[in-house]
């Protein structure tokens, strides 16, 4: 069985998570204007990437920098050899990261997770970042202690039930969510197709971070 889509709608490090995690054989392909490629997965991991002539890691780090284009993924393809052999994450946030650092575009940075954090995480007072997917799986993360599992738990959470109060209430959709503990503050924000919490020192105003969060991504 085969799914199509835009890359606008689903961003491709989310159709590679989502991959990783449910899918034991298959193949993804891609297109973005005249260029082609595709990458596979095997047993929970990629395998293989393929853009033009190039393969491997190269060929990962160029078809992360698409931000548009079309998608085909189809279930139990088998990939033809294995290019790629580290794990899923690692390989995924040095090619969201690279597509930062590489792009020469004005303006702001691609709103992927890897640009998000770089981009909040220098701000005065934020002491960690976590991306998460709406379904509540972190696509990124660069926290003091941990991998942003928990932080990323409870921002989902905090944006799922901010947008049920606005359903019920004429308030419109939620912006951003603020839970206060005697170690720090959480700042939830909604950037879709992302939740982004931001980890506040005490001493932070989040009104102030916010303000530049914004100013940031603007």
């Amino acid at each position: 069985m085969a799914t199509t889509g835009s890359l606008r709608e689903i961003p491709l490090a989310a159709l590679i998570e989502t991959s990783c995690r449910s899918r034991a054989s298959a193949r993804l392909r891609l297109r973005h204007g005249d260029w082609e490629g595709e990458i596979y997965f095997a047993d929970g991991e990629i395998v293989h990437a393929v853009c033009g002539d190039i393969k491997g890691e190269p060929a990962l780090w160029r078809l992360l920098e698409w931000s548009d284009g079309w998608f085909t993924l189809e279930d139990e393809v088998p990939s033809p050899e294995r290019t790629l052999h580290r794990p899923w994450q690692v390989l995924l946030l040095e090619g969201m990261q690279r597509a930062v650092q590489e792009s020469e575009a004005p303006g702001p940075l691609p709103r992927t997770p890897a640009g998000l954090i770089a981009r909040l995480r220098p701000i005065e007072g934020v002491l960690g970042v976590v991306v998460c997917g709406p379904d509540g799986v972190v696509m990124a993360a660069e926290m003091p202690e941990g991998k942003g599992e928990v932080e990323g738990a409870i921002a989902v959470y905090l944006a799922a039930a901010a947008n049920a109060i606005a359903d019920l209430l004429p308030m419109g959709s939620f912006e951003y969510v603020l839970v206060s503990e005697p170690q720090g503050r959480l700042l939830v924000l909604s950037l879709p197709p992302f939740i982004v919490g931001l980890w506040l020192s005490p001493q932070a105003s989040p009104a102030l971070v916010r303000s530049e969060a914004m100013a940031r991504l603007s």
